[in-house]
C-alpha cells in the first residue's frame, strides 16, 4: 500500500508546481510537447588571469605624445539615465527619475545633467546630437561636445543609456576598457574614437554593479586605457573588474555622492592637461565642493585615484 504525502510534501509539492508554472513576460510556453532537445555538456572554461595592480605608465606615455603633437583627445562617457524603478537609489522626482526621458533626466537633461552642463559651459561647444544613434532603443541619445585649448581639440562622446537597460551600459564599458568593443565615430569630417579607441573612458551615474553581477571580461589587445568610474562607492566595486580589462582607475569614488556633471567637466578638463592623478582627484573635490558647499576636505575624500 503506498503512503499518502504528509503536509509538508503537499506544500512542497504546490510550491515546486508553482514555480515551474511560472511566466515571465518576455517568455512563451506552449501547450503542446515539444521534441526533447539532447542535453550538451561543456567543459568547464578556464578563469581569465588577472593584470594585477598595473602602473599607468605606458597610458601616460601615449597621452603625452598626443599633447605633444597637438593631436584630438577622446573620452568617451556612458551614462545610464537615474531611473527609479529599476535602480537601487533613493527616489527622485518622477521627471528625474524617468529612466526612458532624457530631456528630463536627473543625468541628462536636468540643470546638472550632462548634456545640460556641458551645454552652458562656456568652454564646450555642442557639435552634434544623435538620437538613438544605434537604431535601438538601448542608448536614447548621443551628444559630441568639443573644447579647443591651446591649438588642440577635446571631443566628449556621452551616450544617454536607458535606466533599465543598466547592464548593457556596464557591459559596454567594461568591454570598452578590455578592448574587446572599438569605433570611430564621423563627426563634420572629423574622425573620433569612441569606446575602445578612445583615450579615457568613463563612467558617469548609478552605480549599477550594486544592483547586478556583471562577468569578468579579460583584456583583448595588450594595452591599458583611463578609466573613470563618478558613481556612489565605485573604488570598492569596480577595481577588481579594472584588473582584468586593463582600465587604469584613473578616478573612483569613497562613499555616496551625486555623480552630476561638474565633477566629470572638471576632471576631464583636468586630464586633458596630461596631470597626474592626485591632481585630478583634487580637481573632482574642488568642483563638488563648489556646487554642493559641503566644504573642499570633505569632498575629497570622496574621489580617490589609483588601487
Amino acid at each position: 500500500m503506498t503512503n499518502k504525502p504528509g503536509f509538508y510534501e503537499l506544500v512542497f509539492l504546490f510550491i515546486l508546481l508553482s514555480a515551474c508554472g511560472r511566466v515571465e513576460n518576455d517568455v512563451t510556453h506552449y501547450e503542446e510537447e515539444t521534441e526533447a532537445v539532447p542535453t550538451i555538456i561543456s567543459a568547464p572554461q578556464p578563469e581569465p588571469e588577472s593584470l594585477g595592480e598595473f602602473s599607468r605608465e605606458d597610458i601616460l606615455t601615449r597621452l603625452q605624445s598626443k599633447l605633444d603633437n597637438k593631436e584630438d583627445l577622446w573620452v568617451h562617457v556612458l551614462v545610464p539615465l537615474c531611473d527609479n524603478e529599476h535602480q537601487g537609489i533613493v527616489p527622485v522626482s518622477q521627471s528625474l527619475g524617468d529612466g526612458s526621458n532624457p530631456k528630463s533626466n536627473l543625468y541628462w537633461g536636468a540643470l546638472y545633467g550632462v548634456k545640460t552642463h556641458l551645454k552652458k559651459h562656456k568652454d564646450w561647444t555642442l557639435v552634434e546630437s544623435i538620437q538613438q544613434p544605434n537604431m535601438d532603443d538601448v542608448i536614447l541619445e548621443r551628444v559630441v561636445f568639443r573644447k579647443e585649448t591651446d591649438g588642440q581639440s577635446i571631443y566628449i562622446v556621452a551616450d544617454a543609456y536607458r535606466g533599465d537597460q543598466m547592464k548593457d551600459c556596464l557591459s559596454d564599458y567594461l568591454n570598452a576598457l578590455a578592448g574587446k568593443s572599438k569605433a570611430s565615430l564621423h563627426v563634420h569630417d572629423t574622425d573620433i574614437g569612441i569606446l575602445g579607441n578612445a583615450d579615457l573612458i568613463v563612467f558617469n551615474g548609478h552605480n549599477g554593479l550594486m544592483d547586478v553581477e556583471m562577468d569578468i571580461i579579460p583584456n583583448q589587445d595588450d594595452s591599458y586605457r583611463d578609466a573613470m568610474a563618478i558613481a556612489c562607492a565605485s573604488h570598492g566595486y569596480f577595481t577588481g573588474h579594472l584588473e582584468y580589462t586593463g582600465g587604469y582607475p584613473l578616478l573612483m569614488t569613497t562613499n555616496l555622492l551625486a555623480p552630476e556633471a561638474y565633477v566629470l567637466e572638471n576632471v576631464i578638463s583636468t586630464w586633458a592637461e596630461g596631470k597626474d592623478g592626485k591632481s585630478i582627484a583634487d580637481a573632482a573635490g574642488k568642483a563638488y565642493h563648489e556646487y554642493q558647499n559641503c566644504g573642499y576636505k570633505g569632498a575629497r575624500r570622496l574621489f580617490t585615484t589609483g588601487w
